[in-house]
């Protein structure tokens, strides 16, 4: 595996950890309920944190390991092994 598989991987599997992580946050709570309280920063911080890494595993992940697909089968095509 080269190094830019690894980092899509790592960059996966840590927005994945993410995403775990707040939206179990977010689950034990009422988020709008808890927004005036003292626990507002940490509710929009889990909201933040779950939203980006949404974005991430739905949208830049997929693209990005179809960029990766698609250089690899380019280079295979166009440029002869040594």
């Amino acid at each position: 595996m080269k190094r830019g598989d690894r980092v899509l991987v790592g960059a996966v599997l840590a927005a994945g950890v993410v995403h775990a992580i707040a939206g179990s946050a977010l689950g034990a709570v009422d988020p709008i309920a808890a927004l005036p309280g003292r626990h507002g920063a940490a509710v929009v911080a889990a909201a933040a944190a779950l939203g980006a890494a949404r974005l991430f595993l739905i949208v830049v992940a997929p693209a990005w390991a179809a960029h990766r697909l698609a250089r690899a089968i380019a280079r295979a095509i166009y440029i002869p092994p040594k």
